[in-house]
């Protein structure tokens, strides 16, 4: 499976069999996958985005010429969006979501839109085959997304298309491939089959529940959460101190997630990724989770009697927590437990066993999915500053082996270009550690001297070319110790000789001009009319006299 799916889909295999194993050995593997892939940000995504603006434009797709119908909800067929009209394309599929979509409309089944949803999804079913509770998980989702469509789903249609894409671009298919990918297919639909009907109808009885639950009914669930968490997991109060507004908040939104979760089950795996990576950055453990869904069907059983009710509500938070255990324990790398336990000396620990190559990317990136979390910002974030200042250092740290020099400098601000201005605001003291980072000096003297080679770049352009706002935000920060550093006096002295200062002459030049004309001029005209002016003052000076005599006199009538 592993190696065919790398030839289908032009992954490489060791990129692929990284990503198995960092899913199916559990949370050791979910701390060096998160960590040492952190290149998914820079390098995944972007081909990812490459790759679908690729299949866009290659005229392939469902719901193409030959579709009824107006797409989602129409009797699981449908025209689509558009994207995909033109079949008079020629070249020929390579990939295996091209060559899906090409068979799928060659087979007639192009106006099957439900099929959309496996093929985006078939990548994460294939990469974690072996993990099955992460299968489960995946499979759960996806028929959360398949109940959208209405009318029969045959999912032995998609097997018959899967196969013949494979057939297509595995050279050396056989009769393993076949039983292979037909298992892996089967064990999927049974998981698919098992949820396919039930999610309109949960979805339907918690939206009613929900609706009808009063004021009274919302407060004992906000109230008796928290109370029957506590009481059978203790330790949990340590996770939750915060004021009572506060949980009877964190008590509401659950409500409305677990109705999310059918609704929109797409964005609701996003806004839970991201979730769980801040669940990472506060230390929770795993072990809550189990005791926090119990302590909530509880409540809810409190309130209905209904079994569908308890059921829907129930599937929904089982979900919601398995997707927030699998994240905390992917993301749950060991420089984030050197963050939240504000460390030095742990972090250095932490990234001493990192490859040079992928040093800087373990402080930088954490990323589960499409969500990532930078440990640097966060470690700002929470006043982590020990760990924070150690991150820094480490980053701006000059390494080599036989073939490469490593210097985190541009992967930082290529992932932080704002990072002075954080400095700036939350922590200050760092900023002259960070300036200090872009200074190399020579251990070797020459003549009473060394040499030092300054790093300015990032200091003085932006990632789109354009002058940056760093001296901006570091004379906005006012700190006369940070203003005087030796990298930011070269920056804004290179910046004023070499182009300030010839704008500045430039934009002054008129008012020079003028200034030096009004000056002579004032200085010819005082000396050739001289005695002029000396009649003229006398004239006035006799003038303004008479006047102040007469505004005298009628002050003196008037009183």
């Amino acid at each position: 499976l592993t190696a065919s799916w790398a030839v289908a889909t032009k992954k490489g295999l060791d990129a692929v069999e990284a990503a198995d194993e960092g899913e199916g050995e559990g949370e050791g593997a979910g701390e060096h996958a998160a960590s040492g892939d952190a290149e998914a940000e820079f390098g995944a995504a972007k081909t990812k985005q490459a790759s679908a603006k690729s299949s866009k434009k290659k005229g392939w797709g469902f719901g193409a010429k030959g579709g009824s119908g107006s797409g989602r909800g129409e009797s699981g067929s449908g025209s689509g969006n558009g994207d995909g009209t033109d079949f008079q394309n020629t070249t020929v599929p390579t990939t295996y979501d091209e060559m899906f979509m090409f068979n799928a409309a060659v087979m007639g089944f192009g106006s099957r839109m439900w099929m959309n949803e496996v093929l985006a999804s078939f990548d994460t079913i294939v990469s974690n085959v072996s993990n099955s509770y992460r299968l489960q998980e995946e499979c759960d989702i996806l028929a959360l997304r398949m109940a959208k469509y209405k009318g029969a789903i045959a999912l032995h249609e998609y097997k018959a298309v899967m196969l013949a894409s494979l057939r297509s671009l595995v050279k050396d298919w056989g009769s393993q491939h076949e039983v292979s990918w037909s298992w892996l297919w089967e064990n999927v639909e049974r998981m698919i089959k098992a949820q396919l009907g039930k999610p309109a109808l949960q979805e339907r009885a918690l939206a009613c529940f929900l609706s009808s639950l009063d004021e009274n009914g919302k407060g004992i669930a906000r109230r008796e959460v928290h109370a029957k968490f506590f009481a059978l997991a203790p330790t949990g109060q340590d996770f939750f101190k915060q004021s009572n507004t506060r949980l009877h908040f964190i008590a509401d939104k659950l409500i409305v997630m677990t109705l999310d979760m059918y609704r929109e089950p797409e964005k609701m795996v996003e806004e839970l990724s991201a979730l769980g990576l801040r669940h990472v950055g506060y230390g929770t453990p795993t072990e809550l989770f189990g005791p926090f869904v119990t302590a909530c069907v509880q409540v809810i059983r409190m309130l209905t009697e209904n079994d569908q009710v308890e059921e829907a509500y129930r599937w929904s938070m089982s979900l919601i927590s398995r997707i927030l255990m699998r994240v905390v324990n992917e993301g749950s790398t060991i420089v984030m437990k050197a963050i939240n336990a504000n460390s030095g000396k742990q972090l250095k620990t932490a990234v001493g066993c990192a490859p040079r190559g992928k040093r800087a990317l373990w402080m930088l990136n954490i990323q589960v999915g499409t969500q990532s979390i930078s440990p640097l910002f966060w470690a700002l974030e929470t006043g982590s500053l020990f760990a924070a200042k150690a991150i820094i250092v480490d980053l701006l740290t000059i390494r080599a082996d036989r073939d490469h020099y490593y210097y985190g400098m541009d992967i930082l601000f290529e992932r932080h270009p704002d990072v002075i201005k954080r400095l700036c605001l939350d922590a200050p003291g760092l900023l002259y550690t960070l300036l200090d980072g872009l200074i190399w000096r020579s251990r070797v003297t020459e003549n009473g001297q060394r040499r030092v080679n300054y790093y300015i770049r990032h200091l003085l352009q932006d990632m789109h070319g354009g002058f940056a706002k760093n001296t901006e935000w570091i004379t906005d920060s006012g700190d006369p110790k940070v203003v005087c550093h030796p990298i930011v006096s070269m920056v804004t002295d290179l910046v004023w000789g070499r182009v300030a200062f010839r704008t500045f002459l430039v934009g002054k030049a008129w008012f020079l001009f003028t200034l030096a004309v009004f000056i002579c001029s004032q200085s010819v005209l005082n000396h050739l009319n001289l005695g002029v002016y000396v009649e003229v003052g006398a004239a006035a000076g006799t003038s303004s006299a008479a006047h102040r005599l007469l505004a005298s006199a009628s002050t003196a009538v008037k009183v």
